[in-house]
């Protein structure tokens, strides 16, 4: 392997780290048929921006997804809010539960 090849490697291991960080994994499980669903969700565009104000408290962004099995024909509906470092604040199901 030569210098180019290494280096060639390093920026691809690099950006596949980037790539991952952009997601956010969820879990759910279907309420009906029991099926469990995993999951990514896209950082940039998945997440709406509450835009708080400077030194206002609260969530940073919200998500709103509706998540369809293969099993059976439940909806399951999660709404999540998270601060602006995304951890999770709070966290609702509806026709699941998550795991």
């Amino acid at each position: 392997m030569g210098l180019f090849d290494k280096i060639a490697g390093k920026f691809k291991q690099a950006a596949e780290r980037r790539r991952e960080a952009d997601f956010i994994p969820f879990k759910v499980k279907c309420e009906k048929c029991g099926e469990e669903i995993s999951i990514n969700v896209n950082r940039r565009t998945d997440l709406q921006n509450l835009y708080l104000e400077p030194g206002e408290e609260g969530a940073a962004f919200n998500l709103k997804k509706e998540i369809l099995g293969k099993k059976c024909p439940n909806l399951i509906r999660i709404d999540v809010d998270f601060d602006r470092n995304y951890k999770i604040i709070r966290k609702d199901i509806t026709g699941g539960s998550f795991l």
